[in-house]
């Protein structure tokens, strides 16, 4: 078993509302392989006004 912990810095669009951020999250991570933890571990607004998440998650390649 292969596996690998990310730490990643994802925009959070202002057309994804908070209900959809799960499926939103999901979607982003997919890619990295079988997504097996994640966890938004913060969330920042930058001078311009854009939202930031910081994500943590393990997944096995």
């Amino acid at each position: 078993m292969n596996l690998r912990r990310l730490d990643h810095k994802l925009a959070w669009p202002d057309t994804v509302p908070t209900k959809e951020l799960r499926g939103f999250v999901l979607s982003q991570l997919l890619h990295e392989g079988e997504l097996l933890r994640w966890a938004i571990t913060a969330v920042n607004r930058d001078s311009s006004g854009a939202r930031w998440l910081q994500l943590e998650a393990v997944v096995q390649k």
